[in-house]
């Protein structure tokens, strides 16, 4: 007899089974996704062993309500970058405001030079000699001159540096100044030989004691030589007397003031001469130092513009120039065997020292109250 299965067993039997597939699936996705965790775990452990760590920086402000955690152990250390290397950028040196007052000092023989600005004015007089006149207008662009005359120690440096040989050496004999109070005016300087700028008054006389004393005994090439060695030249006669006077039209250096012996060195009572000025004294006979009478400067600090020595000029002579003369710049005849000399000397009184005196000399002439100053372009 063939017994027949009931029904709920066989149900039963089915259900068994599902749920044993149940469980070993779920068994499956279990153990899939504890994998995925360890991986996704080792990872994140990895990727923050590499990543460098920081320390916590403390809280700064009025009020702190908590310490900062320590940094973390054995933290990656951090390299800071180095400052930027700042290079140091020479500093620009303004150019100075040149004007009045300004100077500079030459490197070849440390004279002192001031600064003339541009500038026009009344060159001449009509109050003078006649060489002097007309007055006229010029207009003169700016320059350098010498705060003094050359010395005879500047002149030895460049005796020495160039062998120079001047013209009262070459020819043996120059004007000397001779003693005698009533000694006639034409025979107080005589050529004498060996009379040169190392012996002002011939042989038995030097310059010793004389160094910041102008030189003398230098004739017109002389001085010409000279300023080209020192890297300048001569002024003109136009410079000259700007330098001397300004643009207020003064007759002397100082105003209108007469001379004495506290603004310059002329002809005084140190003098034997019958007409020099026995009211006032200098206390030389013959030359001074240079820069001796600040008193007496010009209006651009210049000295010794009045007396001390007369001064050469660059340009040739003319009686009557001044009546054809250029407005702009003038330096003088084209032709001509004369150069100008300015300035008066120590045995001139208050007329032969006024600005705008004019005296002449041959190129070689030479004699004891002649000496000269170096003007220069900017």
């Amino acid at each position: 007899m063939t017994i027949a299965n009931h029904p709920s067993e066989s149900h039963n039997k089915k259900l068994t089974s599902k749920n044993i597939l149940l469980v070993v699936l779920v068994g499956i996705g279990a153990c899939l996704l504890c994998i995925c965790l360890a991986l996704g775990i080792t990872r994140l452990v990895l990727w923050l062993k590499d990543t460098p760590s920081f320390p916590t920086l403390p809280f700064v402000g009025n009020t702190p309500s908590q310490t900062a955690e320590p940094p973390a152990a054995n933290p990656v250390a951090v390299t800071p970058s180095p400052s930027p290397t700042v290079t140091p950028q020479p500093s620009i040196t303004p150019t100075p405001t040149l004007g009045i007052g300004s100077t500079e000092v030459r490197p070849n023989d440390g004279m002192v030079m001031v600064y003339v600005p541009a500038a026009e004015f009344t060159m001449g007089s009509d109050t003078g000699d006649t060489n002097e006149s007309p007055p006229h207008n010029v207009a003169l662009d700016d320059f350098w001159i010498d705060q003094t005359e050359v010395t005879n120690a500047m002149f030895q440096t460049f005796v020495t540096a160039t062998g120079y040989r001047t013209s009262a050496e070459e020819i043996g004999q120059s004007r000397a100044y001779q003693p005698g109070e009533y000694t006639p005016v034409a025979e107080k300087w005589l050529l004498v030989g060996g009379a040169n700028w190392m012996h002002p008054q011939g042989p038995g006389t030097g310059i010793e004691s004389l160094e910041n004393h102008p030189v003398v005994q230098v004739s017109w090439n002389d001085a010409v030589a000279y300023c080209l060695w020192a890297g300048a030249r001569l002024p003109t006669e136009a410079e000259w007397e700007l330098s001397a006077r300004g643009t207020d039209g003064r007759i002397y250096p100082w105003g209108n003031s007469w001379p004495t012996g506290e603004l310059l060195n002329l002809g005084d009572l140190n003098l034997d001469a019958i007409w020099s000025d026995k009211s006032t004294n200098d206390g030389y006979k013959f030359t001074a130092p240079v820069g001796n009478y600040p008193a007496g400067r010009s209006p651009y600090g210049a000295l010794d513009m009045a007396g001390n020595v007369a001064e050469w000029t660059a340009d040739r002579y003319g009686y009557n120039f001044y009546a054809a003369s250029p407005f702009s710049n003038p330096t003088g005849p084209a032709t001509g065997t004369l150069h100008s000399i300015r300035g008066g000397h120590w045995s001139f009184t208050a007329d032969g020292v006024r600005s705008t005196a004019r005296l002449s000399g041959q190129q070689t002439y030479s004699i004891d109250y002649l000496g000269f100053r170096c003007a220069r372009t900017p």
